[in-house]
């Protein structure tokens, strides 16, 4: 049994890597167009305003839900990197019994918020059918669905680490760090390496 839990984790693992690459492409794609968005805003404001008489009312929306999108699509990996806001008071007070019975609540808690959002985010998604934005006239659902997609990230991620856990992959509440890359060093850079390490 525990092999096959350890065989499903190391699947789950591996895909969540394939996402966590194509989700940070995707996010930096829009952090760089919101920088954009919000320059041109600025440029406007208090420069080209004074040459052109078009307006660019589009590009406050524009950066308000590049924003929201940014935040419902790292929020997976923020939950599998372990790095969400956290408090550790009780945690540290614990012994190891008392540290898996705790992981085991919270990650009762974590899943029922996951169904809520799941369920109201669906809820949102289906009463914004209608409904488009005002400057961007986007369709509400495409809005709206920020929330539904990022709960999903996160009840993905939050399952893989729970198998990890299961199988002993994993411990609980530590998450799971990017694997950093093995970094070749040149020969001068070893050098003033140990000339500061015998400093």
């Amino acid at each position: 049994m525990k092999k096959a839990v350890c065989g499903i984790y190391n699947g789950m693992n591996k895909i969540s890597g394939v996402i966590q690459k194509i989700l940070e492409a995707v996010v930096v794609l829009l952090v760089l167009s919101c920088a954009a968005d919000l320059l041109l805003q600025v440029t406007y404001r208090f420069i080209l305003v004074n040459f052109v008489s078009w307006s660019c009312s589009w590009t406050t929306e524009y950066a308000q839900d590049a924003l929201i999108w940014i935040t419902y699509l790292m929020v997976g990996i923020c939950y599998k990197e372990g790095s969400m806001a956290s408090v550790n008071v009780i945690y540290d007070k614990l012994g190891k019994k008392g540290k898996v019975v705790l992981y085991c609540i919270t990650r009762v808690i974590v899943f029922i918020f996951l169904v809520m959002g799941l369920k109201y985010g669906w809820d949102a998604i289906i009463s914004m059918l209608t409904w488009s934005s005002t400057s961007l006239h986007l369709p509400g659902y495409l809005l709206y669905s920020a929330p539904f997609l990022g709960c999903i990230l996160m009840g993905y991620e939050a399952v893989t680490e729970t198998l990890g856990v299961l199988c002993g992959e994993l411990l609980p509440f530590v998450g799971r760090p990017p694997k950093e890359e093995e970094i070749e060093l040149t020969e001068q850079e070893k050098e003033e390496l140990r000339s500061i390490e015998g400093e």
